[in-house]
């Protein structure tokens, strides 16, 4: 693609699927050459993670970890499909012996008192 001022629309079908390969690919390289690791995670939600990664920062099973959000005894960001959580909330989570949902939220908010 030699012209970039001209408007999408006047572009050829070619023209389009050239632009779009082209687009892809440097997508793809900045993916790819994303040094820390995270693999196309971007660094601000690099603190997301799922089901599998809490079961491996855990030792759950994952019938337990479902048990446990439906229970309020672990913190979750999202219930729906998929389950997220947050990696600093977890680590805290077990750090402070695995207190249930209630229980911070109580301690948060004598502390604010």
């Amino acid at each position: 693609m030699k012209d970039l001022s001209s408007p999408l629309y006047s572009l050829t079908v070619g023209e389009y699927i050239d632009l779009s390969k082209e687009a892809f690919a440097q997508e793809a390289k900045k993916l790819l050459t994303n040094t820390d690791g995270t693999f196309g995670r971007s660094k601000t939600n690099n603190d997301i993670i799922f089901v599998e990664e809490v079961q491996e920062l855990t030792g759950y099973k994952k019938s337990t970890i479902y048990s446990k959000v439906c229970r309020f005894e672990m913190p979750v960001i999202s219930k729906r499909r998929p389950l997220t959580f947050s990696r600093k909330d977890i680590m805290n989570w077990l750090k402070d012996g695995k207190p249930t949902v209630i229980d911070i939220e109580v301690k948060d908010h004598l502390s604010k008192t």
